[in-house]
């Protein structure tokens, strides 16, 4: 994927502030991330997704977490889960978080963005956070939820953090709709020009709830919920989609 190369080269920046990037605490700031922040900041946040997600319904055997960065949730995932597989398409990031999460149930692995290298029907559990409101397109998102579906054992589910939003109601959704898509050409001939430039850069994709609904009930995946809650953390909101893999 296109965004793969912005994320390596935070890796190698910040690989902190990459993943929280909150004010003021990126690198050369007054106040950057220390290690302890940071990882308790994965403690609190993990809390506000495992009580959404524990109320849908979860298992906790294999997860697979897709773009654990330096492992903020992963330190958090290893806790409560008897497998983790952490992916990332950093190895600056995954090196970063084998240093700071030490336990021998976690397996950490580099990816290109979009292939997982898992067997078919191995996972319990899927979560990432932080990520998917970052790839370049819908295309790359449904090319990952694919192969995440094809990994996943049926019955099992996920917990997706992405940005939702909602349509008005027709006969203005045309409009809407093709002024949303010249602002995501515009954003992409952005984004292409200031990779080219070796610019960092934090890409934003948002999802229309409707056709995010739509794409993964066809890849397979079953009672769909999707969540908007305020985080404890810094009270900032987040949207989580909730599937399950349709029975074989």
């Amino acid at each position: 994927m296109k965004s793969n190369a912005e994320w390596k080269a935070w890796g190698k920046h910040d690989p902190l502030f990459a993943v929280s990037s909150w004010e003021g605490k990126g690198r050369g700031d007054s106040s950057p991330w220390t290690d302890d922040e940071f990882y308790a900041l994965g403690e609190k946040d993990w809390a506000d997704f495992k009580r959404h997600w524990l109320a849908y319904g979860l298992s906790f055997g294999h997860c697979l977490e897709i773009g654990c960065g330096a492992g903020r949730i992963t330190s958090q995932l290893v806790k409560d889960f008897e497998r983790v597989t952490a992916m990332d398409v950093s190895e600056d990031q995954i090196a970063y978080a084998k240093s700071h999460v030490a336990n021998p149930n976690v397996h950490f692995a580099l990816t290109n963005g979009v292939e997982l290298p898992l067997s078919a029907s191995t996972v319990d559990a899927v979560f990432s956070c932080h990520v998917f409101q970052h790839f370049d397109s819908l295309a790359d998102a449904e090319q990952v939820f694919a192969n995440v579906a094809s990994v996943m054992k049926p019955g099992a589910t996920l917990c997706v953090h992405l940005p939702l939003y909602n349509l008005p109601e027709y006969p203005v959704t045309p409009i809407v709709k093709q002024l949303h898509q010249f602002s995501k050409l515009v954003g992409s001939l952005k984004a292409n020009l200031n990779r080219a430039r070796g610019k960092l850069i934090m890409r934003g994709l948002w999802y229309e709830r409707g056709q995010l609904l739509e794409m993964i009930t066809k890849l397979g995946f079953s009672n769909i919920q999707t969540h908007g809650f305020q985080m404890s953390s810094n009270r900032s909101w987040h949207d989580v989609v909730l599937a399950r893999r349709g029975e074989s």
